[in-house]
């Protein structure tokens, strides 16, 4: 018997807990909060700026390439990313922005991200990062709630970014243009600004009483638990040492580059740098360990087995529609995941079926690490331990060093032991600082112990492993009983014909209903095969009664997040029409 139940019997366990206490857990827990798996932890950084943890390292690799453009082959060094940053945060503070100014950087993923972001870090500025693909009021809400003062981005954005700056209550006074083209008249050239002679004495250091807890590196959005999007004020210290978490030994298993190339980690850049997750565990990452990174601008197909062809990655970080491209793309054989080493999975719940066939296509044994957080952590505040060796598929994994964490009933607050059902609650030198101007959502998240609340559910197993069921917010209730919708859609994944799935609960009388969209990887999948299915492998409840939907492709976040209020909205306006 496999030593890790499927997720259909980890709810169906939980749920028998509910009623039933189970026998608490005497491993890596402490009255029942959840401690990281060794008693080695990480230093909150404080005296020391972001910039100065990152480039630590920087002499032991600064010949090899840092990053590279995987359309146009454009590269860097990491020594030429280094000096070329602080040219551009010298830039900045010249072209009369000051000391925690904010800026916005609208960019796809570009070698130049990480010039751009180090650039503002050494100048002590922060980074507003949005989404490219953004509207021009979604791109002028986050950049006037931010207040920024200037935008870097590129020339194709630059017409909808100088609108935003002609707009109401715009604070934006330059926009700085990333290409090789010239930019327009009106806009900075940041080949120009790149070139600009280091100026020590304005770059920010840690010298002269510094507290990296207090100063603010960036403000990506975050909608948080609930609610609209909201300011995230992440400081030096949280992402500072957020990147010594997350690559400390035996967590993030990525190899530290001692300058030989072949000590160098190969990754891609295919998550958005302007995502915590992104942000944190890739171009933070592959500064602090010399690594060589391909960044993808524009994804396609194409071009992501391009990469996986030439580049050889070793390390790979994905989310599930990534991992759900490579399981249904023929192109992409078992040669291509003959580099691979290491998978890390996070943003979005990953079911074990989908992981499993992942593994199966490769052919071979490849460690996978899942992990977990929130933007609010920096964002990352769980991670499966290398030493795990798959054998806790599914699950989150355990606190990152100098983190803990517990369960708690989300009414009561009472702490719940090993297998007992609640939300999960963090703690640790990643928690950010709060809400941008916003000290109500702040307490709504975190309480006054410090505790954050992540709005998630979920429940630790014996071995202290955190396996989540679902967001607070999207549990089905259907006639009493809670439905997980990641739970059916795991179950839904392991249909053959199945190419992707999401569940959402929906209003059928008086009752609450388990709803499914799927895009089909065979056309002749008929709805009487997928309910079928399920009468074999779920309780009645969780039949899905509000019906099923084939959809082309199931609308999800940059960060591979099923977008349930997009699905929800449908439903509403399709149930209009009937």
């Amino acid at each position: 018997m496999r030593s890790l139940p499927t997720r259909a019997l980890q709810f169906a366990q939980l749920k028998v807990v509910f009623c039933r206490s189970a026998s608490k857990t005497t491993t890596n827990t402490d009255n029942n909060i959840l401690k990281p798996p060794t008693a080695t932890g990480v230093d909150p950084v404080i005296n020391s700026t972001l910039p100065e943890i990152l480039w630590s390292n920087l002499s032991k690799f600064e010949s090899l390439t840092a990053y590279e453009c995987a359309v146009s082959g454009r590269k860097y060094t990491h020594l030429e990313i280094y000096k070329l940053s602080r040219s551009f945060g010298t830039s900045l503070l010249q072209s009369s922005l000051s000391r925690n100014d904010v800026v916005g950087v609208v960019l796809p993923n570009v070698p130049e991200y990480a010039i751009v972001m180090s650039g503002i870090w050494f100048a002590g500025l922060i980074a507003t990062t949005l989404n490219p693909i953004y509207t021009q009021d979604e791109l002028a809400h986050q950049l006037n709630l931010s207040g920024a003062k200037a935008v870097v981005t590129t020339n194709t954005l630059a017409p909808i970014l100088q609108n935003v700056q002609r707009s109401k209550g715009s604070r934006v006074r330059s926009i700085m243009v990333v290409s090789k083209e010239a930019p327009p008249r009106w806009a900075h050239s940041f080949s120009d600004m790149i070139k600009t002679k280091v100026d020590d004495s304005v770059l920010m250091n840690s010298s002269g009483g510094f507290d990296a807890r207090e100063h603010i590196a960036a403000i990506p959005f975050s909608s948080g638990t609930t609610g609209l999007p909201k300011g995230v004020m992440l400081t030096h210290s949280n992402l500072a040492t957020n990147v010594l978490q997350f690559n400390s030994p035996g967590f993030a298993n990525i190899k530290q580059c001692d300058g030989n190339k072949e000590t160098q980690e190969r990754m891609i850049g295919v998550l958005p740098f302007f995502h915590s997750y992104g942000m944190t565990c890739v171009m933070n990452t592959c500064t602090l360990r010399g690594a060589h990174c391909v960044t993808i601008p524009v994804f396609s197909k194409e071009v992501f087995i391009k990469v996986f062809r030439e580049h050889q990655p070793t390390f790979i970080n994905m989310v599930p529609p990534l991992l759900n491209v490579i399981l249904n793309l023929p192109e992409f054989t078992k040669k291509e995941f003959e580099s691979v080493d290491t998978i890390m999975l996070g943003a979005a719940p990953v079911g074990k079926a989908l992981i499993n066939q992942v593994l199966k296509k490769a052919e071979k044994f490849i460690l996978v690490q899942e992990g977990y957080g929130m933007t609010e952590s920096s964002p990352v505040s769980f991670l499966t331990p290398a030493t795990a060796n798959n054998e806790k598929l599914g699950s989150i994994g355990q606190p990152l060093p100098t983190t803990v964490a517990k369960i708690v009933d989300p009414k009561t607050g009472d702490i719940k032991s090993a297998n007992e059902g609640g939300e999960l609650c963090v703690k640790g030198p990643q928690v950010m600082k709060g809400y941008w101007q916003n000290e109500a959502a702040t307490k709504d998240t975190i309480d006054k112990d410090g505790w954050l609340h992540t709005g998630d559910i979920g429940f630790f197993d014996n071995d202290g492993y955190v396996f989540l069921i679902d967001r607070i917010k999207e549990l089905i209730k259907v006639k009493g009983f809670q439905v997980s919708p990641s739970e059916l859609e795991d179950l839904l994944r392991r249909i053959p014909k199945v190419a992707d799935c999401a569940v959402i609960g929906v209003n059928i009388d008086l009752w609450e209903a388990p709803r499914a969209y799927i895009v089909k990887k065979d056309e002749s999948l008929t709805e009487e095969e997928v309910h079928t299915f399920l009468k074999e492998k779920a309780a009645p409840f969780k039949q899905l009664t509000g019906g099923i939907e084939f959809l082309k492709e199931i609308p999800k976040s940059a960060a591979g997040k099923i977008l349930k209020r997009v699905l929800k909205k449908m439903y509403e306006e399709k149930k209009k029409l009937t």
